[in-house]
């Protein structure tokens, strides 16, 4: 599992992609490119995991399930910082070039979530997010899909949907 340290999630509009950039407490930097897609699957597990929050599943009212994931989601956005400037790594384990992220799975183990981004081939990263930094994770990809312009509704939960085409 790897300890993170900082992240940065920001939407490129060359690449129509989102770069996802981690620093770990070692100092080693992972990056990887996310689609429209994975962001949407992403968004989901991050929702799951949330939903499995035994504050939150024990609530048998709906306006009270989604009032105390509102606390929680605004606990973390003040404990998170948001502020500093991401700092680089002169290490990079899957190389300097981010890699496209391709398959996610994930575990829920107690009130961590075990998320493991793989690109097609090779090698991951597995990142422990508890139910705060599972917040601060949501926050930082809305705000780059909104930047993204990708046409994703959000419901209350930070939870993306696609928008359907006509």
């Amino acid at each position: 599992m790897t300890a993170i340290s900082q992240m940065q999630l920001a939407y490129d509009d060359s690449e129509d992609r989102i770069l996802f950039r981690v620093n770990t407490n070692t100092r080693e930097e992972f990056r990887f490119w996310f689609t429209r897609r994975y962001t949407t699957l992403l968004m989901k597990v991050l929702k799951d995991h949330r939903d499995a929050d035994p504050d939150v599943s024990q609530q048998t009212d709906v306006v009270a399930r989604q009032a105390v994931e509102d606390f929680k989601r605004e606990e973390a956005t003040q404990q998170g910082n948001f502020e500093d400037d991401f700092k680089p790594s002169n290490t990079y384990p899957l190389g300097e070039a981010p890699v496209l992220a391709h398959k996610l799975t994930y575990r829920i183990e107690g009130t961590n979530m075990h998320l493991s981004i793989q690109p097609k081939e090779g090698q991951g990263i597995t990142l422990t997010l508890n139910p705060q930094l599972n917040f601060n994770v949501s926050k930082l990809l809305r705000t780059a899909t909104e930047g993204a312009r990708w046409d994703l509704v959000w419901d209350h939960g930070d939870n993306a949907i696609p928008e359907s085409r006509i």
